[in-house]
């Protein structure tokens, strides 16, 4: 045990003082061994460093592909970049998703279109604004709730359409609403025979989302029926409910539906462009590594060489 410790210690020291072994800080048995030591680790390491240190790919080559170039090809048409590295499948891949994507959102947004222009029609056949006017006033009691709960009808509430009045001699409508203010003008104007013939409302997309959504408005309804309405309670609270009121709730419902899937539609193009982009990347590396030339060098390491080098291997290829 004694001996083992011994050489050991005196390997080590040996290790330590043998990178100057000319200096004879290290014993004359020891410093072969040191010397051999410390050259077999360095060989090993520089090796190591040396392994594909000569490796570059010749962007000169008629082969290369740029990375820049692919990547603006996908980014502007998905699988473009793919195609010229070589890639068909994966062109096929992520042009037949650009394609499904587009035929979705064409499709979708077209129904879409569709169904709101249906309700649209829905709404100026059964909702009328001088019925409106006309019935909110036996809605005022207020039958149908107390307190926070209550369902308000009336012209005065906190949603307002735009409204216009159609007198001017050059034939434009002056258009006001949307303020407490205003619906005080609508009343004055309302009062006065000679101008309330000339009020109408503003059949924006706020009139087509108001008249279906407040309560406000429930008196316009054609089936609306003050004395036995249909009272739902939803999470939004109470809500008055009559058969042509929930089938236009029913369609715009469907019609934003529609438009929504559209819109996923947009997000999977989008996606797919992007995803395009970095998979030409990478799929520009491979191609430049296998097509492009290639020089690369390595050291062979050799226990039978003095200095651990057994020669170096140099490959070129195309």
């Amino acid at each position: 045990m004694t001996l083992r410790v011994a050489v050991g210690v005196m390997i080590l020291w040996g290790l330590a003082q043998g990178s100057t072994p000319e200096a004879g800080c290290c014993p004359q048995p020891f410093q072969p061994v040191a010397k051999g030591l410390l050259n077999f680790s360095t060989v090993q390491q520089d090796v190591s460093l040396a392994h594909d240190s000569l490796s570059a790919v010749d962007v000169t080559s008629p082969y290369y592909r740029y990375p820049g170039r692919v990547l603006m090809m996908s980014l502007a048409v998905p699988g473009a970049g793919q195609l010229y590295v070589g890639r068909p499948m994966r062109t096929v891949f992520f042009l037949g998703a650009e394609i499904i994507a587009l035929m979705a959102w064409r499709n979708y947004t077209r129904q879409g279109e569709g169904m709101t222009q249906d309700f649209r029609d829905f709404a100026n056949d059964h909702w009328d604004f001088n019925r409106w006017l006309n019935n909110a006033q036996y809605y005022q009691s207020d039958p149908w709730g107390s307190g926070e709960g209550r369902i308000y009808i009336g012209t005065d509430g906190s949603h307002h359409l735009e409204y216009f009045l159609d007198m001017d001699d050059d034939g434009r409508p002056e258009f006001f609403g949307n303020t407490i203010d205003d619906s005080k003008r609508l009343f004055q104007l309302l009062a006065d025979p000679d101008t309330s013939i000339h009020v109408g409302v503003k059949r924006s997309g706020e009139y087509y989302e108001n008249i279906g959504k407040y309560n406000q408005f429930f008196s316009g309804w054609e089936d609306a029926d003050p004395n036995n309405p249909d009272i739902e309670e939803r999470e939004s609270g109470l809500i008055a409910l009559s058969e042509h009121r929930s089938q236009y709730l029913q369609m715009r419902a469907d019609a934003n539906r529609l438009k929504s899937i559209a819109g996923y539609a947009i997000s999977a193009i989008m996606f797919n462009h992007v995803v395009s982009a970095i998979d030409a990347i990478f799929a520009t590396s491979r191609w430049n590594n296998e097509h492009a030339r290639h020089l690369s060098g390595r050291l062979w390491f050799s226990p039978a060489s003095p200095n651990g080098v057994g020669g170096m291997q140099i490959s070129l290829t195309w």
